[in-house]
């Protein structure tokens, strides 16, 4: 397999690929870009003569290491939304005091963050401003805040967006941080109604990350709520593991190097798409569009996708090699270089090419098992919906049924998988073999197994990196 990547600037964003690729082009190269983009084939070898043959295709997103870049990170715009009901007593939300002022302890100075909880009623308990030298008063109140009554989750959610709009700028990262550890019962309670809020603070440029923490949350409201933004969701069944998911996200915000991604994706003919693995995108005609709202630096955001080739296009190509996909980026730079020169547009195009061979033994041999092994994960998100859908209504024995023949699959995709692969196979398959436990001994996913279940869908239909999940 060979992958051709090519970057240029602003001027050529209305250009088609095959125009661009006709003409000169100027080639922009700073010092060091924001983004690099790969595709990769598991069939990097075609049969002449084969016919139409299935071709797996990996695009990677990868950002560049800050530590690689002389930047200005962007500043942050942060609403802490805390569930402090009834049930948070105790241990659930000391651990989340503690985590709430490490990520106090991470901000800047030019940093904007409010603090908002919530019971039956909401309070502000600090509103928007810039952090300054505000580090220990923060904290202090965070440390005040007590558990209360029941989950107004809705209203809480609507505050903290309140709050980001006294400072929304596009120049700063506008995020919502809710964690939760019930189900709401005051206000809006339906996931309809508290989705759309979420959709709605997306159209004005800010995003959700979501918390839910132990077994009585509505995981279904708070993957949708954070998917509709394109933020993060985390499942915590361990109220010790708070810092670090609290910690991981501040990191995230931290080191975004590229913002509004689009990637866009081109078949040439003889090329047809069949479906995104783990992923309910489609394809319109020989194309294809995902988007990313940002990226951080060394984050890898990563589409899998099937298709047919037709060796035909070898014929077109007048060659023994032709391009399967061709694959364009488009982004904002999130930092400012620090010596001068504003934020740009930029482009990084690639291909993804297979070679042609009479040898089906060749062809076999060249298969690239670890993006066999990534497909098989990424695919097991679509089955692993479909056996939750299936649970949910009941029909039990079928849900047991998939994820049998399910977990057989990854244990064969697993058994030819490189090594680096198989430990991510194994976890994919822990989460499916809880669940057939599960559904054995009751009949039914408790609010665990399902939760965890629902995670590992998230994780792949959001493109998060298979390799950096913990």
């Amino acid at each position: 397999m060979k992958t051709k990547t090519l970057i240029v600037g602003l001027s050529l964003l209305t250009l088609s690929l095959g125009a661009s690729r006709g003409k000169n082009v100027e080639v922009v190269s700073p010092s060091v870009e924001a983004v690099k983009i790969h595709a990769h084939l598991d069939r990097p070898l075609l049969v002449r003569g084969g016919g139409e043959q299935e071709v797996i295709v990996k695009i990677e997103v990868t950002g560049t290491p800050v530590a690689d870049m002389e930047m200005q990170r962007p500043p942050l715009n942060l609403a802490v939304v805390l569930d402090r009901s009834g049930s948070m007593t105790g241990a659930k939300l000391e651990k989340a005091r503690q985590a709430a002022m490490m990520l106090v302890d991470q901000l800047g100075a030019d940093d904007v963050v409010s603090l908002v909880v919530y019971d039956s009623e909401v309070q502000v308990v600090a509103p928007a401003r810039r952090v300054g030298k505000r580090h220990a008063e923060l904290k202090r109140l965070i440390g005040n805040i007590q558990p209360g009554g029941s989950t107004a989750l809705y209203a809480g959610v609507k505050s903290g967006g309140d709050q980001l709009a006294e400072y929304l700028s596009d120049e700063a990262i506008n995020r919502v941080l809710l964690l939760s550890d019930g189900i709401a019962n005051v206000g809006p309670k339906s996931n309809r109604e508290i989705v759309g809020l979420g959709q709605q603070l997306t159209e004005h440029g800010m995003s959700v990350s979501t918390i839910g923490l132990g077994d009585d949350y509505n995981e279904d409201l708070m993957t949708a709520l954070a998917e509709s933004s394109d933020a993060n969701y985390y499942f915590v069944d361990d109220v010790e593991m708070l810092a670090e998911v609290f910690e991981n996200e501040i990191g995230e915000l931290k080191s975004v190097v590229a913002r509004k991604l689009v990637v866009e994706i081109e078949f040439p003919k003889g090329v047809r798409p069949l479906r995104y693995l783990g992923r309910e995108d489609s394809f319109k005609k020989n194309a294809g569009t995902i988007r990313f709202s940002m990226l951080a630096g060394e984050q890898s955001r990563e589409i899998m996708l099937s298709c047919l080739v037709d060796p035909a296009i070898f014929e077109a190509a007048k060659a023994d090699e032709a391009a399967v996909v061709d694959v364009r980026l488009s982004y904002d730079e999130a930092m400012a270089v620090s010596k001068g020169g504003g934020l740009h547009r930029r482009e990084v195009q690639c291909q993804a090419v297979a070679g042609l061979t009479d040898d089906v033994k060749i062809a076999d041999k060249k298969v690239d098992q670890g993006v066999r092994a990534d497909a098989a994960v990424w695919a097991n998100a679509d089955v692993s919906r479909e056996a939750i859908a299936l649970a949910d209504a009941g029909k039990s024995a079928e849900a047991e049924k998939k994820i049998d023949s399910q977990i057989v699959e990854l244990r064969s995709a697993q058994a030819a998988a490189p090594a680096a692969k198989q430990e991510v196979l194994e976890r994919e398959i822990s989460v499916l073999e809880e669940s057939q436990a599960t559904l054995k001994r009751s009949g039914d996913l408790d609010g665990g197994s399902r939760k965890r279940l629902q995670w590992s869908i998230f994780n792949r239909a959001n493109a998060k990196s298979l390799d950096s999940r913990k």
